[in-house]
């Protein structure tokens, strides 16, 4: 037992120590030109509760469940380095129970393919440890539903979803912190289907990422714009076979709290899991989640893209002086050698067996004529230090 704790310590501190990220890749990190993604995205959610069009919270009645488990599969594919693509399917499963006369249990579901969708994403030069990223997602849906029969339609058949196509657009910020920490919100306008209100999603997600191992916290929501098409006249909303309220739902609204686990394996596949709980809304269901992801990503690294492009730098220097907390850094270079102010350097440590390595970028912030100051913008290589001796280079616009 204690060769086995000892097994399992030396694994997790040997992920915790190594360097950034591929265990984590926040939403806004665009894959560069030609790289690419693939990937599995299950979840399952079961209802514990639900708030009716009224905004009353009701249980469940005796021997009534709802569950639904959905599968994606999506793609996406670097256009640029600023431009991104997706594609992907969704399928799903919904299954309800209830009890009808006599204390029989009536088993109802429905499955199939639910939608399929075509996404774009641009995002802006990086601003010191800001990332901004444009996106908007085109989802079709490949059926119409129709409205329930009691006398006549099968009670056992559910619908599955809400039709009609989904369209959204929305901004997503990333402060990339220091030691590979991350925080991103995405806000954004949706128009979700016929039948449903406009509404405004939202998320926000921290993250504490190492080589393999990140833990995730976040929470996301939907806030309804108020036009539900039948809001004033509500006898003229179809009726659906629905076995829950998270469909056909009236100024839907919800607040779901989630955390999860990251485990890369290797530098190209990650495992990502996770759990939610929705805890409040409006014409939703409140209940439990659970997702798995298994995803491939497949692209140049910081590192390997500048370092590959060494050589068409114009300028060059060296630090100096580091800063106690290494934030700072001055070179040797100034006005006199055409290093002004905004300019952007790369520091490369260097050496005639291991060739040039990327250590870390930063932003000219002060410039003399002699020397300047450089504030440092991302640290790529943890392992490595940043110290003096460290060759920075630089390109004139």
């Amino acid at each position: 037992m204690k060769l086995f704790l000892l097994v399992i310590y030396l694994i997790t501190s040997s992920a915790l120590a190594q360097e950034a990220t591929p265990s984590y890749i926040p939403s806004t990190r665009l894959l560069r030109a030609k790289g690419y993604q693939i990937g599995l995205y299950t979840d399952s959610f079961t209802t514990s509760k639900y708030i009716d069009r009224d905004g009353e919270k009701n249980e469940l009645e005796e021997g009534e469940t709802f569950n639904r488990l959905q599968s994606e599969f999506a793609g996406y594919y670097g256009a640029t380095s600023d431009l991104q693509f997706g594609l992907g399917f969704r399928f799903r499963k919904n299954q309800a129970t209830s009890e009808i006369s006599g204390g029989d249990t009536l088993t109802a579901s429905s499955q199939g393919l639910q939608s399929t969708f075509a996404n774009i994403m641009f995002a802006f030069d990086q601003v010191d440890q800001m990332q901004y990223t444009l996106e908007g997602t085109f989802r079709y849906t490949p059926y119409n539903n129709e409205e329930f029969d009691v006398a006549t339609d099968d009670p056992e058949v559910l619908t599955l979803g809400d039709d009609g196509n989904e369209l959204s657009a929305g901004l997503g910020i990333t402060y990339f912190g220091k030691n590979n920490n991350f925080l991103t919100v995405r806000a954004g306008y949706r128009r979700p289907g016929t039948d449903l209100s406009d509404e405004i999603y939202w998320q926000a997600e921290a993250a504490l990422a190492w080589r393999y191992v990140a833990l995730i916290a976040g929470v996301d929501g939907v806030s309804s714009m108020k036009s539900d098409p039948y809001e004033d006249a509500p006898q003229d909303r179809p009726i659906y076979n629905r076995g829950t309220e998270l469909y056909n739902s009236q100024n839907r609204e919800w607040i779901t709290p989630y955390a999860g686990l990251n485990v890369a394996l290797g530098n190209t596949w990650r495992i990502e899991l996770r759990g939610s709980q929705v805890v409040s809304g409006n014409s939703t269901d409140l209940g439990s989640g659970f997702g798995i992801n298994i995803i491939r990503r497949m692209d140049k690294s910081a590192t390997r893209l500048v370092d590959s492009k060494f050589k068409t730098y114009d300028l060059e220097s060296s630090i100096t002086k580091v800063s106690p907390k290494k934030e700072y850094v001055v070179i040797d270079k100034g006005l006199a050698d055409d290093f002004n102010k905004g300019m952007k350097i790369d520091f490369f440590e260097f050496d005639y067996i291991g060739g040039n390595i990327l250590i870390a970028s930063g932003v000219i912030v002060q410039a003399k004529s002699d020397t300047s100051i450089v504030k440092i913008t991302q640290h790529y290589n943890i392992k490595k230090e940043i110290k003096t001796g460290l060759i920075g280079r630089t390109t004139l616009k």
